[in-house]
This record gives structure tokens, C-alpha cells and sequence, in this order.
């Protein structure tokens, strides 16, 4: 397969985001135009998990308008359900997952696909915890938390040598997708962990990237909930 004929999908799931998904998609977009030098074939999926505003209706405008490529529409709440379904929907050779708000530095988003496109990484995650990352603007309550949750993952599963579990900017080759998804079973926020988690044991190789984060005080990930 060419380098340039291989298939991205980057894979954004939603929950009641209709006043900010038109200006996210367009942000994302615009970068990815603009610095995709290996001329990937891209897909953008948006990927509802119940939302109950205008979402539906606005990314129905973006698909007619052809800033959107995929929506996908699931009506029972869960981050790692609609994950899970919008990769098995899937038919490109890569996939890659973030949060609508971008909050990791866009910057970042060859160098991870890249990780398995060209340096054959199995996984390809960043990272707010590596040694070279940077975070701005988080309260310290979620610095603490966030912290607090790897440490105890770290504790209870010390092979995992995963620094930041949770950091929701991830991409994944095909081949060992279609291996991991059945065997995760969390539908919510510990989908993350439990992917990585099962990565290790069965010794995929992860590449850890150093990211630039800037915090989004009206995310909805509750890290003690997660942990719970």
C-alpha cells in the first residue's frame, strides 16, 4: 500500500456540542489541509453518543456542506461505545480518536499517526505526563486527579509503563484494532485504560508522545469517576 493511499479516519465523539462543532471541524480541518505533506486520504467522522441539543441537525448541515465526512448517531450515552462502533464502521487503514474541544495542540497529529505509518507502532498515544509535555490553564484539583489515577493504575498494573492513560488523543493501526475491540468491554471513560491495559499483555508496541495540552474547563471527564 502507498504512503499515499492510506486511509485516515479521525474519529471525534460528541455529546451535546452544536454550539462548537461547526468552529472545531473547521479549525481541524483548515491544519489538516494545510500540512498534510505525505497526502493522506482523511476522513473526519463525528461520532454522537446521545446528545439531546442541536447536534444531530448541525452535523447534518456539515456533511451537506462536505466539511464533515461521517456522522454516526447512537442513542445511549458512552465515549467507548461510540468509539468501538465508529471503528468497526470504519474502512480505513488508520484510526485516530480526540476530543472535540482539541485540546492537545494539533501540532501533534502527524507525528502520531506517523507513529504507525512510518515508524510501525502498533499504538500511538500522547502524552500530558512524558518528560517535554506541556500543560496550560489546568485547575490543580485535575492536575492532582489526573495524576493521581495513573499513579494508581501504575500500582495495580506495573508492567504497563503507561505514563498518561487518559489523555483523550490516541490512533491505533486497523489490523490491531480489529484484534483489541472485542476484547475491551468499558462502553465509557476507562475505555482508554482498558485498550492500553490490553495492549501491553498481549505486547503491542505503544509509542508515547509528548504533547502540548491546554485545558478545557467544561470537559465532562470525571477522572474520580473513571477511577471508581
Amino acid at each position: 500500500l502507498s504512503i499515499k493511499n492510506i486511509k485516515i479516519d479521525v474519529i471525534l465523539p460528541v455529546f451535546n456540542e452544536s454550539e462548537v462543532l461547526e468552529k472545531q471541524l473547521r479549525i481541524l480541518k483548515d491544519y489538516l489541509n494545510h500540512n498534510n505533506y505525505h497526502s493522506y486520504i482523511i476522513y473526519l467522522t463525528v461520532v454522537d453518543n446521545g446528545s439531546t441539543d442541536q447536534t444531530q441537525e448541525v452535523a447534518k448541515k456539515l456533511l451537506k456542506n462536505k466539511l464533515l465526512d461521517n456522522y454516526i448517531r447512537i442513542p445511549e450515552k458512552g465515549r467507548g461505545r461510540a468509539l468501538k462502533i465508529a471503528m468497526k464502521k470504519s474502512k480505513a487503514n488508520v484510526f485516530c480518536y480526540m476530543d472535540i474541544d482539541l485540546s492537545t495542540d494539533l501540532q501533534h497529529f502527524f507525528p502520531l499517526i506517523n507513529g504507525i505509518i512510518i515508524d510501525n507502532y502498533d499504538i500511538s498515544i500522547g502524552s500530558r505526563l512524558s518528560n517535554g509535555s506541556e500543560v496550560i490553564g489546568r485547575k490543580k484539583i485535575r492536575e492532582i486527579t489526573s495524576r493521581s489515577y495513573n499513579i494508581i493504575v501504575k500500582i495495580l498494573f506495573p508492567k504497563s509503563r503507561i505514563d498518561d492513560m487518559q489523555c483523550g488523543f490516541k490512533a491505533i493501526s486497523r489490523e490491531k484494532a480489529q484484534i483489541l475491540l472485542p476484547l475491551v468491554k468499558n462502553n465509557f471513560w476507562f475505555f482508554d485504560t482498558e485498550l492500553l491495559l490490553l495492549s501491553r499483555k498481549l505486547n503491542l508496541q505503544i509509542k508515547q508522545l509528548p504533547v502540548k495540552w491546554i485545558d478545557d474547563p467544561s470537559s465532562s471527564v470525571n477522572i474520580l469517576k473513571t477511577a471508581i
